[in-house]
């Protein structure tokens, strides 16, 4: 029983040792990262307005190869449907 004691003490100590140091410890924190794209931004946005583009850069489609896509209407206008 006392080294059940013993260990459940340093786990507890380990705890409080941690919270403490999280009370001085900054609660904000700031991720910045930015891309140059040296081209026009006309050129640019004729290029991202389309969502058949978007696979292209798209994590996710990069992850998952074998996705089914399906697009009805067409593409950069109002209506546009991908799925």
């Amino acid at each position: 029983m006392k080294l059940v004691s013993k260990i459940l003490l340093r786990i507890g100590m380990i705890v409080l040792i941690a919270l403490i140091v999280a009370l001085f410890l900054s609660n904000t924190y700031v991720v910045k990262k930015s891309i140059t794209i040296n081209q026009p931004k006309t050129e640019i946005f004729n290029y991202i307005k389309y969502l058949k583009n978007q696979n292209e850069y798209s994590k996710w489609a990069k992850m998952d190869t074998g996705m089914q896509k399906v697009f009805s209407g067409t593409d950069a206008t109002t209506g546009f449907l991908s799925a």
